[in-house]
């Protein structure tokens, strides 16, 4: 293993329990023959970047499961290898590490031109690691790209549900265009949303049938009081939930309980109120055998 010339992060650490951490971040570059001089100082440099100076002399077991990680990860980076594979590496973080560490882990694959392939089930960790994205269900691939492509452009209900919050719905196709282009749908009790176009690989869409239509939470708004028009969906706030620059409301409706993204301050629990999709909103509307609607 120690010749194939790439790093390998574990989540369970994979640390040697009878060496330090010095003789287990230098285990790579000794394993290369380096000269002590050089081993000394590319230990130095990995335990710098992952925030652990002075910790060369300590056993591994004296650690927390936190220290452990990281220096699992000193090791893999100290040898600088041309390629990295990461599984999970920052589940055992507390979170005002785990941002501070991915984004310096980010800033050392660049900046030493390492191909790295991330393993994770922390969206937000994947969108803020990652140039490009793979979305896996079931050991099926179902869509490559940028994380931008997968969040605005996503090929299939699984993963426009997937990556990022989405409100599921039925609705039934009404009005596509020449080329099956959707223009709008109807939900259930009548209310007429305009449509994106459906995904690039998904069959052509008939009038009349019946569709799965993901909306994000935030390309919903409430609507002013007193405002009319086509588009509105009376429903009732259950809850909100405060998230610093927004706010978070779970709103009941004819169609299922909504998530909206909104402003602090908006309605509060219990308040009738109107929704219809913002004006630049893109609704994502796929083959009904995509996936079933309902909110989750």
């Amino acid at each position: 293993p120690q010749r194939r010339g790439f790093g390998m992060v574990f989540q369970n650490y994979a640390l040697f329990p009878h060496l330090n951490v010095f003789e287990n971040v230098g285990f790579g570059l000794r394993s290369r023959k380096a000269p002590r001089e050089a081993v000394a100082e590319g230990v130095r440099g990995a335990l710098a970047r992952v925030d652990l100076t002075g910790y060369e002399d300590r056993p591994v077991q004296a650690l927390s499961g936190g220290q452990q990680q990281r220096v699992a990860l000193a090791r893999a980076l100290a040898i600088e290898p041309p390629l990295l594979l990461l599984d999970e590496p920052l589940s055992n973080l507390d979170q005002a590490l785990r941002v501070r560490t991915r984004t310096q882990l980010r800033s050392l694959v660049k900046e030493l031109g390492i191909t790295a392939l991330f393993v994770t089930h922390d969206q937000e960790e994947a969108f803020d690691l990652s140039d490009r994205i793979a979305v896996m269900e079931h050991g099926q691939l179902r869509q490559v790209g940028t994380p931008d492509q997968l969040y605005r452009t996503p090929s299939d209900r699984f993963v426009a549900g997937f990556v990022g919050r989405a409100n599921p719905l039925l609705a039934i196709l009404e009005s596509p265009g020449p080329d099956g282009r959707s223009v709008q749908a109807r939900l259930s009790g009548g209310t007429l949303w305009p449509l994106g176009p459906p995904a690039s690989d998904s069959r052509p869409l008939q009038p009349g049938e019946e569709v799965t239509l993901v909306v994000r939470p935030e390309d919903l708004h409430f609507a002013a009081e007193g405002e009319e028009g086509d588009g509105l969906l009376e429903g009732r706030v259950r809850d909100r939930r405060f998230r610093g620059p927004f706010t978070v409301y779970r709103v009941e409706t004819v169609v299922g309980e909504l998530e909206v993204v909104g402003p602090a301050g908006g309605p509060r629990p219990d308040e009738r109120v109107a929704l219809r999709p913002r004006p630049d909103a893109r609704l994502h509307c796929f083959p009904r055998e995509d996936g079933a609607g309902g909110t989750g």
